[in-house]
C-alpha cells in the first residue's frame, strides 16, 4: 500500500510528491504515454496544496519526465531517441534498429529556385532550380521530426515525379543516378518551434526543437544535397565521443 506523505516538515511536502512520481514513472507504474491525474485529483489524494503539486510537476517537467499536451492534460513523456553526431544518420534505418515502428508523410515534392543561401551551400549560381523533398517523418505513430532536402534539378530530374513517402531517397539517388554521399556537414542550433512546425510536429507552440542543416558531398567531394531538419527537443538527444 502506498505511503501517504510526511507533514512532520523533515522533508519538503514537494519533494515528496516529487519522489513519488518518480519512482512511478521509473518502475513502470506510470509508462510512456500515461495521463497523470489532474492537479486536483493529486490534491484531493494527498491532503496538498494547489502550489504544492505545481511544484513536483515542475521538477518532472525540468526531468524531462512528463510533458504538458494543451487541452490534453500531464503526460508521462515517450523515451528520448539517441542520436550519433559521429555519422550521417538516416532516419528509417535508425528507428529500424531500435525496434521502433516508422513511416512518412510527404508534404511537398516540388520545384523551386534556389535562395541565396541553399545556392551558396551547394556552390551554385542563385536562382538555379532545385528539388525540394520536404517530408514529417513519424516513429511509433508520433510526429518526430521534418527533413527538407535540397537537390540540384538538373542532376536528378525524375525526383519531382516520385513519392518518397514510400520510396527511400538515398536509395533512389543511388540506383537512378549513382549519387551516393560520403561524408556531410552540419551545423546544429537550439530553436523554438513556430507555429508552422508546432502543427506539423503536435507540439506546443515555442517548443524547443533540435534544428540541424547539413550538407552532403558526394564521392567526388561536390555538395549535393542541402538539409533543414527539426527534431522534437522532447524525443531525441544527441551523443558524440570525444578524444581525452
Amino acid at each position: 500500500m502506498e505511503k501517504d506523505l510526511d507533514f512532520s516538515g523533515r522533508t519538503q511536502l514537494y519533494f515528496q510528491l516529487y519522489d513519488k512520481f518518480y519512482e512511478k514513472i521509473k518502475n513502470g507504474e506510470y509508462p510512456p504515454g500515461t495521463l497523470l491525474p489532474t492537479e486536483t485529483e493529486i490534491m484531493e489524494q494527498y491532503k496538498i496544496s494547489r502550489i504544492t503539486v505545481r511544484k513536483a510537476m515542475d521538477m518532472l517537467l525540468n526531468d524531462g519526465l512528463i510533458v504538458k499536451k494543451r487541452g490534453y492534460g500531464t503526460c508521462v513523456q515517450n523515451k528520448k531517441v539517441e542520436q550519433t553526431m559521429q555519422r550521417v544518420l538516416h532516419f528509417s534505418e535508425e528507428m529500424r534498429k531500435k525496434g521502433i515502428k516508422t513511416y512518412t508523410k510527404m508534404i511537398h515534392n516540388e520545384v523551386i529556385s534556389a535562395t541565396m543561401q541553399i545556392a551558396k551551400a551547394l556552390n551554385l549560381p542563385e536562382g538555379t532550380k532545385l528539388a525540394h523533398v520536404y517530408r514529417l517523418r513519424y516513429a511509433n505513430d508520433i510526429p518526430m521530426c521534418i527533413e527538407s532536402a535540397y537537390l540540384e534539378l538538373a542532376s536528378c530530374p525524375d525526383v519531382p515525379n516520385h513519392d518518397f513517402s514510400v520510396e527511400s531517397l538515398r536509395k533512389f539517388l543511388k540506383d537512378t543516378y549513382n549519387i551516393q554521399w560520403a561524408h556531410a556537414r552540419q551545423k546544429i542550433f537550439a530553436i523554438n518551434a513556430n507555429s508552422k512546425l508546432a502543427k506539423q510536429l503536435d507540439i506546443p507552440h515555442n517548443n524547443a526543437l533540435i534544428f540541424i542543416e547539413r550538407v552532403s558531398y558526394t564521392e567526388d567531394g561536390r555538395p549535393g544535397e542541402f538539409l533543414q531538419g527539426y527534431y522534437r527537443g522532447d524525443s531525441y538527444y544527441l551523443t558524440t565521443e570525444l578524444q581525452a
